[in-house]
């Protein structure tokens, strides 16, 4: 009853939830009453319509347009606030419900009237409206249960419907969602029955592909072996034909050195003269069409001059004299312009001659050197000859040798005898030097005790010579002999000369020093000629004595050798051991791969595609090589060694 204004102030929202709040602290004073409630019934403060929207747009996986969008401020300010007395009661739990029965029930008891209540109120008049009041409070309090029961119904209800909407809108994408996988699962499965398809095809035609590569990869290879026979050999017949060109060019080479050099000369001086025929055919090709296009435009301007010609001879008949004179006069013009047109006409041939000279290259006929040798005896004369003049070489060589020796064993013994000699001489060089030493030593006290007895002489003579140099200088400088002057007045002279001569010099090189530099040149020029013909008279008096010493020796009488000639034994032969590397078959990969991309290794018979690498497998063979020395061969004209030499 306390509580009662309270309540009719506040409102009924507002009592139920009070009672909701006894009936929890009055059923379970120990439980929790700012526990959340289940989430079934929080359905009162959500808006479903919004939580379905955003749902939808989740669903659909796409964000919303540029106009669709809102900002923050217009969000907050389109959200519809309830005011506290507007605020629906939230639904109860069951068990809720049933202890908010039962303290309803409690609390009616407890306000029914006792005898004390009734006691007092007939003891005290004033409480005698209590009974009408407590009617009133009892009618509003079950007015508010029923409007709140009602309320709670008709919430309950739209929440329901809003959340049976909801679930049927979410099954309904469910299923269109379950539908598109459905439909996307066949798609895939089709697909993926096509792709099998297709793989089984692509893995047959691959096979066929494969095996079609293969045969075709087969004949290549064939066709490879079968090519690379033939270049082997080719290659071996190029090798032989290399061989064989090489051996042609050392014997050309040979034989080239055997040609006499008159014959050289002649062979160059035809083949220069080839080359001019050459030069005048070719000059004489380019100059056709300019000298027919030349000629053709003479004939034209020789046709025009004589029509020209005509038609003045003509009109020169039906004229007077003076008029014929002119016409004659005319007519010797025309005859020096002839003779000028021809002159330019033969300049221009000769300028057009010249031109194309000038761009004429040298051009080789390559066309091999002929031979002097062309018959077998011609060698074999040559060889004849060769050998007599080795002979008598090596006759001189020996007689050479022997005369060295002997010149060798004189000068070691000259040399034994000029060492003794020496030795004595610088055993006396020495003896002397000391004796030098002392005569020296002997002079420099004597020249020293006559300096001080005769110092004032020496003196005077010493000055008397620098006077009379002074005065050579003084007049070698050109100035007036004047025997009044003293040597220092000279000296005083000649250095006022020596400064004007350099002043002099001074102002001309300054002022003209190109000519100064020309007179640097022309005797410089001068200096080197007297250089010049003072080396060449050198070189005439070196040349003399050259053709006089060789004179001497040509006047000089040979010295002849007598006796048996000095024989040399051929050493013995030896194997002389030689190491190959040994690379064909490296060389030849490389020369396939280089010609098909491709080649086959001789070893594994497989073919390659890589480059090969060219490895060095050394191997030593011995031959038997039989060496001997160059005086084995050195024989007289009557020993064996001559004649199988000939032969």
């Amino acid at each position: 009853l306390a509580l009662l204004p309270c309540l009719q102030a506040l409102g009924a929202p507002q009592i139920a939830v009070l009672i909701c709040a006894m009936a929890r602290t009055g059923s379970a004073p120990s439980a929790n009453p700012f526990s959340m409630p289940p989430e079934m019934e929080c359905f009162w403060l959500t808006r479903p319509d919004q939580q379905f929207e955003t749902e939808r747009s989740r669903s659909q996986g796409r964000d919303p347009r540029v106009w669709e969008k809102s900002t923050a401020a217009s969000r907050y300010n389109s959200i519809s606030r309830l005011r506290d007395e507007e605020l629906p009661m939230a639904p109860l739990h069951p068990a809720l419900q049933n202890e908010l029965a039962v303290a309803k029930v409690k609390a009616m008891d407890e306000e029914r009237p006792d005898d004390t209540f009734l006691t007092t109120i007939a003891t005290k008049p004033a409480v005698g409206l209590a009974g009408p009041l407590r009617s009133k409070e009892t009618d509003i309090r079950s007015y508010v249960q029923k409007k709140r029961e009602v309320f709670l119904a008709h919430m309950a209800s739209d929440v329901k419907k809003a959340e049976i909407v909801r679930l049927e809108e979410k099954a309904k994408m469910k299923e269109e969602a379950l539908a598109r996988s459905q439909q996307m699962l066949d798609e895939d499965t089709k697909k993926f029955e096509e792709f099998l398809q297709d793989r089984l095809a692509r893995a047959t035609k691959a096979n066929k592909d494969a095996e079609a590569f293969t045969k075709k990869k087969q004949d290549k290879l064939q066709k490879i072996r079968q090519i690379k026979s033939r270049i082997e050999g080719v290659q071996s017949e190029i090798g032989k034909a290399k061989e064989v060109r090489e051996e042609c060019v050392r014997y050309k080479n040979f034989l080239l050195k055997l040609t006499p050099s008159e014959w050289k000369d002649e062979q160059r001086e035809l083949k220069l003269a080839r080359k001019a025929e050459r030069r005048k055919r070719w000059i004489s090709q380019q100059m056709a069409p300019i000298l027919r296009s030349l000629a053709e435009e003479e004939e034209q301007q020789e046709r025009k001059a004589l029509e020209e010609s005509a038609e003045a001879a003509e009109r020169s008949k039906k004229r007077g004299k003076a008029r014929r004179r002119e016409e004659e006069e005319e007519a010797a013009l025309r005859e020096k312009e002839r003779q000028a047109r021809r002159k330019r006409f033969q300049r221009r041939m000769e300028d057009e001659e010249r031109r194309i000279a000038a761009s004429y290259e040298e051009v080789s006929s390559e066309e091999e050197d002929e031979l002097y040798f062309k018959e077998s005896h011609q060698l074999m004369d040559s060889f004849t000859e060769l050998e007599e003049k080795n002979l008598f070489l090596i006759q001189s060589s020996q007689e050479t040798e022997e005369m060295l020796d002997h010149l060798q064993n004189n000068f070691d013994r000259t040399k034994k005898d000029m060492y003794g000699k020496v030795q004595q001489l610088k055993d006396n060089i020495r003896h002397l030097e000391r004796n030098i030493a002392r005569e020296k030593q002997r002079g420099e006290e004597l020249r020293r005790s006559y300096a001080e007895k005769a110092g004032t002489q020496v003196q005077d003579k010493t000055l008397g010579d620098l006077a009379q140099k002074v005065h050579d200088v003084y007049v070698r400088c050109g100035l007036s002999a004047d025997g009044s002057l003293d040597p220092l007045q000279m000296l005083a002279l000649i250095e006022s000369k020596i400064e004007e001569l350099i002043s002099g010099l001074d102002e001309a090189y300054n002022e003209e020093s190109s000519m100064v530099m020309q007179l640097e040149w022309i005797k410089e020029k001068e200096r080197r000629e007297r250089l010049k013909e003072f080396r060449k008279k050198e070189q005439q008096e070196k040349q003399e004595e050259r053709l006089k010493a060789s004179w001497l020796r040509s006047r000089a009488p040979v010295f002849k050798k007598t006796g048996k000639k000095i024989m040399f034994r051929s050493p013995p032969t030896f194997r002389e051991k030689k190491e190959v590397t040994d690379t064909s078959e490296d060389e030849a990969h490389a020369q396939e791969h280089k010609v098909f991309g491709v080649y086959i290794d001789r070893r594994t018979q497989m073919p390659h595609t890589e480059a090969p690498v060219i490895e060095e497998m050394r191997r030593t063979s011995s031959a038997p090589r039989l060496v001997t020395s160059a005086s084995s061969r050195v024989a007289s004209p009557a020993s064996p060694g001559v004649s199988s030499m000939r032969t």
